[in-house]
């Protein structure tokens, strides 16, 4: 029997190998790249047709791997590892990471065969295109069924972020044009300050039918948690960063307590910062820690997302679906927050800082709910009769 030695032929100046594996019928070829071997089978007996196989498969992989001018370029899986190694370093940034994950799961699909420094503008252009109609999902989004213009931009936003790092560590000398995705800003639903009473009532109500100690609890603990975003305006991502040790009491007002925000998606953008949590929310925080009487000072309030027994919450209040029939979320509890703040007069940019968004966002987003209300004693001079000196002009 021939040896394995024997059993190996070497093409293109020794980097292409076509060989036999023990027990198999079939030949394989192999090269080395980036440090390991790729293997690949022909799927054929017949050693003609293996070497042709082979020879184009390599030149293929070649086209993938190397760069226009025939050097050897870094590779997709080793960039991507490389950025997600340097975004865990920093521990307020988890959850960018986890979101860099999902979106660097579906670019690596399509980016994944390419080298780094063979991407350019027209094969962003044409993962967009792929994108809107080739990728499937494993699961249809929740909310919408087409891919929007937003969630193509995140996508390139964290596209960016790997080729940002590349041009950091010298792998590419610039950044490709990105082509220009049209986002619009869409006013987010929140509840009147009638259908929050009601939310209010019917969430009693649901605690009260409860038909075991558990269920109990998770609908005491959403009902907690619904109320602390209404009253401290914190987004949903936020929340769930809030541990007890954040929460601090106002020494003059025990109906209000400061919290000091230092989680969520924007974290890397934003420092820590202070917001002010009302009574619903001091409230919710007492009841937080009698559930929880063991509780350390670096345990979460809220350590779960409760997402679908808020919908559940909704949908027996009959509140689930807006004016214009779009689906409502805990992330309405901040508008709501919000907009009850901007109709009882709240100056608009103290109102900002506490929410961590600007005054151009909240009179973009919420500009379109507030209309005459805001302006009531202003539209009052409308019906104001003109003075004797107006008459006789």
């Amino acid at each position: 029997m021939q040896s394995f030695k024997n059993r190996m032929l070497k093409l293109r100046d020794g980097r292409l190998h076509v060989f036999l594996q023990p027990k198999s019928k079939n030949y394989f070829w192999r090269t080395f790249l980036n440090g390991k071997y790729l293997t690949h089978t022909t799927k054929t007996e017949n050693l003609a047709l293996a070497k042709s196989i082979a020879e184009n498969g390599y030149d293929n992989l070649r086209l993938s791997y190397f760069t226009q001018e025939g050097k050897l370029g870094h590779s997709w899986e080793v960039l991507e590892a490389s950025l997600l190694k340097s975004l865990q370093i920093d521990e307020s940034r988890q959850s960018r990471l986890r979101t860099y994950k999902v979106k660097l799961t579906i670019l690596r699909k399509f980016f994944g065969t390419r080298v780094i420094e063979g991407i350019r503008t027209k094969d962003i252009e044409d993962y967009i295109v792929w994108r809107k109609n080739s990728f499937k999902p494993l699961r249809v989004n929740f909310h919408q069924g087409q891919v929007t213009p937003k969630t193509l931009s995140a996508d390139l936003l964290v596209l960016r972020q790997v080729l940002k790092y590349a041009l950091r560590e010298e792998y590419i000398q610039k950044l490709p044009e990105f082509p220009k995705l049209s986002v619009k800003s869409k006013a987010g639903g929140w509840f009147s300050l009638e259908e929050w009473k009601h939310i209010q009532k019917v969430g009693r109500e649901w605690i009260n039918e409860a038909t075991s100690d558990d269920q109990q609890t998770q609908r005491e603990y959403t009902y907690d948690y619904s109320m602390f975003l209404v009253h401290t305006g914190m987004r949903v991502d936020e929340t769930l960063y809030v541990r007890y040790q954040d929460i601090a009491p106002d020494k003059d007002d025990a109906e209000i307590c400061y919290i000091t925000v230092r989680g969520g998606k924007l974290s890397y953008l934003m420092k820590p910062s202070e917001c002010i949590g009302l009574s619903g929310a001091t409230s919710a925080i007492k009841r937080r820690r009698e559930a929880q009487p063991d509780h350390k000072p670096s345990d979460l309030l809220f350590p779960i997302n409760p997402r679908e027994r808020v919908h559940e919450l909704l949908v027996k209040a009959g509140l689930d679906r807006d004016e214009r029939d779009e689906r409502r979320t805990a992330k309405n509890f901040r508008h709501t927050f919000i907009m009850l703040r901007l109709l009882q007069g709240v100056d608009v940019y103290k109102l900002a800082k506490n929410c961590r968004t600007s005054v151009k966002m909240i009179e973009s987003h919420y500009g379109s709910y507030i209309n005459a209300r805001m302006s009531r004693d202003e539209l009052k001079k409308f019906r104001t009769e003109p003075s004797k000196k107006g008459k006789e002009q």
